[in-house]
């Protein structure tokens, strides 16, 4: 069942929510992409070569780090992190797309899988020591705007019924 059409609103809060989700899976598919590219052991030698070329002594103790905690993943725990951002990829289309096109099941599912995250996200808000509190906090604040946007619609739209 779609959701009435407004004339000469074509960019309403269900698409911007449906726009919001599609851009992230974009970012998601780009991080799956790179992760999947860690699998290929010459570009982690590639990775190590450009850091020592380097001079800030910071900056290459920094990326040394990072690229000596890539190197420790094995095959099959970047091959998880594939398959877990390949389904949440999956997920967020899904989402965008339902929104995009204004479907009413695209609207629960958001609602649940944006509300799902709100418990994780603050319990790493409370978490002791959390270096990206503000991140979380908006990232939260937007999951929560978003549910209660949706369920508005979904509330809104059963009573026209």
């Amino acid at each position: 069942m779609r959701a009435p059409v407004e004339p000469g609103r074509p960019i309403d809060g269900l698409r911007l929510i449906g726009l919001f989700k599609i851009g992230k899976a974009a970012l998601l598919l780009l991080t799956t992409f790179g992760i999947y590219q860690l699998l290929d052991a010459e570009l982690i030698d590639r990775l190590h070569e450009w850091v020592y070329s380097l001079t800030d002594n910071f900056e290459r103790r920094l990326l040394t780090r990072a690229i000596d905690w890539i190197s420790s993943l094995t095959p099959t725990h970047i091959g998880s992190l594939v398959v877990v951002t390949g389904v949440y990829t999956a997920v967020l289309l899904v989402e965008g797309l339902g929104l995009w096109f204004r479907q009413v099941w695209a609207e629960w599912l958001t609602v649940i899988a944006s509300a799902s995250l709100i418990p994780f996200e603050l319990a790493q808000i409370l978490g002791k020591g959390h270096k990206h509190v503000l991140a979380v906090t908006g990232t939260m604040l937007l999951n929560i705007v978003i549910v209660l946007y949706l369920i508005h619609m979904l509330r809104k739209r059963r009573a026209t019924r």
